[in-house]
This record gives C-alpha cells, structure tokens and sequence, in this order.
C-alpha cells in the first residue's frame, strides 16, 4: 500500500517538479495543499532525495500533530527536538531529562543519523552546547581499547557525571575495582565496562533496578549530562570561576552597585570554588560557551530544511523574542541574571 501511494506520486507533475529542483539545489514553494497530502510529499521527498530532512513548526503542538501525520508514511517515528526551560532561578533540584534528550537527538542529527528531524521554532533557537564541545566532550567505548582509568574519570567529571555507589539514573557512575557502571543519555540502560588493567574487556548493558547485565556492547556512546556544563568551560572550572570573579569586579566599578546581583555571582562562585552544584548553571551560559550556537548550527550542510507555514514560523519567533524579553526583565531586576551574558536566543 505504501509503495502504491509513493508511486502515485510520481505521476504528479508538481512533485516532480518540485523534486528536480531541490536535486539542482533551489529552493521550492508548495502551497495549497491538505496536511495528510504535506506529509506524503514530504515522506516522499524524503525518500527520494535520500538527504536529512529538517521540519520546522510553528510550536509542539504543531510538530506533534505532523509527527503524528507522518507516521503512516515512514518506517520509524521522526523524532521531535523538545524544548527546555533554562534554569536562570534558584532551585534546590533541577531535572535534565529534557536537556538529555536534546543533546542525544542533536548528537544523531550532526552525525546523520536521523532521517527527518522535527523542531519547533522554541527548539531550535534555543541557545546550546556548540557542536564541536558536544563532539570533543562525547566519546565511545569499544571493547579491546585502552582507557587509563583516571582519565576516564576526570572526562566523566566535567561532562556532568556524578559518582556514587550504585548507578540508578543518568548522569551517574560509579566505579568498583576495574568496574566501571555509566548511565549515559545517550543510552536507554547504563553499560557496565570491566577492564583489564587499562584494557576495555567486556561490556553490556544492565537494568538499574535489578542491577543485573542484559545484553552484550561492543561499543556505546557517552554524552554529556546536560547542555550547561561547567567543566566544559574552555579553561575548565578554574577558567569559569576567574571570569566570575572578573564580572564581580566589574559590577562592584559601578557607580550604581547592583547589590542582588552581586549576591547571586558571589554565591555561584563559592559553589564552584567548591567543586559544589549549581542547578542555575545556565547563568553563565554565555561565559562556558563563549560561541554562539543553537540547534541550527547541529544541521548537517546537505541537508533539506523545510518551513511548515512560514508565516506562523514568523509569528512564533517575535512571541518567543518577546516573551525571552519579558522573562529576562524580571531576572534582571531581582539581580539572578548579568545583562552582559543574557543572550539565550
């Protein structure tokens, strides 16, 4: 039945008008046109172009409703890039499960695995890790490697991992002789490596409630914990807590002190002079990842990017803009945020 639909629409003149011309590389308008009939084109397209494909909605709403039309045209679902609230505020705990699933999906997205990627216009201006931290911060582990353990270590440390005795959620480790228990986000179980000296010697996954090994790995994918993470400051934690200490000093030059804020930076400092957490990271975003990036910079170059009503999408950035505006206000008269690292979208 599938294959019968994606033969009918090869008989349709505009679809393979439209085809050609994205083959030659311009860009092409279709209009008028129902959702379920957007969708088969655009499965079509996606098939016969045999490139990533980037959908671009208005909202989640959107996008989870062309996911939804979508799936009677393709094998697997296509994955939708979730948005995440930044933790600009104070909070004792703070989930990342949002965060994990956007650095796995943006991980697939750059190394192109991922067919046809779904975003809302939220999503993808959000800023994020850059893709050569997330790339030089990511690392396997393959079976028959070398790993000095200690190196191993310190790599999980400043990607975001927690020590502890028994692994039972992402973003932990634990470590016991030459056996090494990680839940990456990138996995949907922990893998437990056992080395040999420095040698990977076997691998599998195993369940965190029962702690029991399931199925064999030869190699598995490590990715950070969360997109804002301190370690990866270009000069480590050190390097963070010196341009802390520096925005200190400037605030405190002012003629007009801002006192708050001044709180807030001193109170962050000490919890990283610490080696303590700090749940409201995401401050100092600008300060970890000096360069500018959002989901946009993950796009692989050859692939298609296609604007679901570009009007909408229009609307959906000014209200997006103009709500980031009004939320910033707020933070920057209870001194939570500096004005000089406020560039979030």
């Amino acid at each position: 039945m599938i294959e019968q639909l994606f033969s009918l629409l090869k008989k349709m003149p505009e679809y393979t008008g439209a085809l050609e011309s994205l083959r030659q590389g311009d860009n092409v308008a279709i209009t008028g046109i129902g959702q379920i009939n957007r969708s088969h084109i655009l499965a079509g397209l996606s098939r016969e172009l045999k490139k990533p494909m980037v959908l671009l909605c208005q909202d989640d709403m959107a996008a989870r409703r062309l996911q939804e039309e979508l799936k009677g045209f393709l094998e697997e679902d296509a994955p939708i890039l979730p948005g995440r609230d930044l933790t600009l505020y104070d909070a004792a705990v703070v989930s990342r499960s949002w965060e994990q699933k956007r650095l796995r999906q943006l991980y697939d997205l750059a190394e192109g695995r991922t067919p046809i990627q779904i975003m809302s216009w939220e999503s993808l201006s959000l800023r994020t890790m850059p893709p050569a931290v997330l790339k030089a911060a990511s690392f396997r582990l393959e079976i028959g490697r070398e790993y000095p353990m200690d190196d191993l270590t310190s790599r999980l440390v400043a990607a975001g991992y927690s020590r502890c005795g028994m692994v039972e959620g992402p973003g932990q480790f634990a470590l016991r002789g030459g056996i090494l228990d990680i839940f990456s986000p990138a996995n949907d179980q922990p893998i437990r490596a056992e080395f040999f000296g420095d040698e990977l010697d076997t691998m599998g996954y195993f369940d965190p409630q029962t702690q029991r090994r399931n199925e064999n790995a030869e190699c598995v994918t490590i990715l950070p914990v969360g997109e804002t993470q301190p370690g990866l400051h270009p000069r480590g934690i050190g390097g963070l807590c010196h341009d802390i200490t520096n925005l200190i000093a400037r605030q405190k030059r002012r003629k007009n002190v801002n006192e708050p804020l001044v709180t807030t930076l001193t109170r962050d400092l000490e919890k990283y002079e610490n080696n303590l957490h700090n749940p409201a990271s995401d401050r100092y975003m600008a300060l970890i990842y000096p360069e500018m990036a959002t989901a946009a910079d993950y796009i692989p170059e050859n692939a298609l990017v296609v604007l679901c009503d570009q009007s909408s999408l229009h609307r959906a950035a000014r209200s997006r803009s103009d709500e980031m505006g009004m939320q910033l206000d707020s933070l920057l008269q209870a001194g939570l945020v500096a004005g000089e690292l406020c560039d979030y979208v």
